[in-house]
């Protein structure tokens, strides 16, 4: 093997090795840390340290919240995120059409809740796409996407969610301060710094079909590139996707539901919510409003 090759393969396995190494920390801290952040305990020294903030005062954006509510005893969470949203902002329901009644029931007296309908295919992406390409969210300026993500198969799952939720939205004035992110017109898409992937072992057995989907989309080469919220938890300005609008993809294009854990068109597409805002010349920013590269 020639020198450069030798050295570009071993800077690859360092990469890689790095990139586990933070795994496996991230994996650690969720467990110990993370755990005692998101405890009932926990939620009460932040609440307690929010009162010696100074207050944000409300950003001038137009904000709404979508969540895929699978599984319904978490809907009390998604309420919780709601409510640290400015007053008004409708919150945005996907719901498996088996239980959709019982969501009717739960949401019956709480104000601008809009329940949408769904077949239980593609997880969270498919329902999100489906109300992307009916203009749901054109109204907003910035919208919160989460899901009652479980991830059973995995040791840390349910902390990561609580983890998810409550950095993107578990606090008022740091939920307005990454609101205020949005004024600024080329803010596309914001998420967790601690979620965000863009070590090449991420595309898993993704990478072809994410390619396939950004050639579809004609995203320019520099903006195809690996970087994205693992979890697919994010805010997001809808302009910001409008290449994936474009794909105009429906429902029976994403595999029927097996418990599949990677390969899946959703799976890909959750690689695709970043190129496509790049793609138009968006920026990707963490909480604290620095530009991802």
């Amino acid at each position: 093997m020639a020198l450069p090759a030798r050295l570009t393969a071993i800077g690859r396995l360092g990469f890689r090795s790095r990139a586990y190494a933070r795994h496996v920390y991230q994996k650690i801290a969720a467990l110990t840390i993370g755990a005692a952040f998101v405890s009932p305990a926990g939620r009460r020294l932040r609440r307690l340290a929010a009162r010696f903030r100074t207050p944000t005062p409300q950003p001038d954006v137009r904000a709404a919240l979508v969540a895929h509510l699978f599984y319904l005893d978490l809907l009390p969470e998604v309420l919780d995120c709601r409510a640290m949203l400015p007053n008004g902002a409708k919150l945005h329901l996907t719901v498996p059409t088996d239980r959709v009644e019982q969501v009717r029931r739960l949401v019956w007296d709480i104000p601008d809740v809009i329940i949408h309908p769904c077949e239980n295919r593609g997880r969270d992406i498919a329902p999100f796409i489906a109300l992307l390409n009916a203009g749901v969210f054109d109204a907003y300026d910035a919208v919160l996407k989460l899901h009652t993500k479980r991830s059973p198969h995995l040791l840390d799952g349910e902390i990561r969610r609580k983890l998810l939720f409550t950095m993107l939205a578990g606090e008022r004035n740091a939920t307005w301060r990454t609101l205020v992110t949005f004024e600024k017109p080329d803010t596309g898409i914001v998420g967790w710094r601690d979620c965000y992937r863009e070590a090449p072992p991420y595309w898993m057995g993704n990478e072809a079909r994410v390619r396939m989907i950004t050639a579809q989309m004609c995203a320019p080469k520099e903006a195809v590139r690996l970087g994205f919220f693992e979890g697919s938890m994010f805010w997001f300005r809808p302009a910001a996707l409008a290449r994936l609008r474009q794909l105009r993809l429906s429902i029976e294009d994403f595999e029927p539901e097996e418990r599949q854990l990677d390969g899946t068109l959703h799976h890909a597409i959750e690689r695709c919510f970043t190129i496509a805002a790049r793609a138009d010349d968006f920026l990707v920013r963490d909480l604290d409003g620095r530009v991802l590269e």
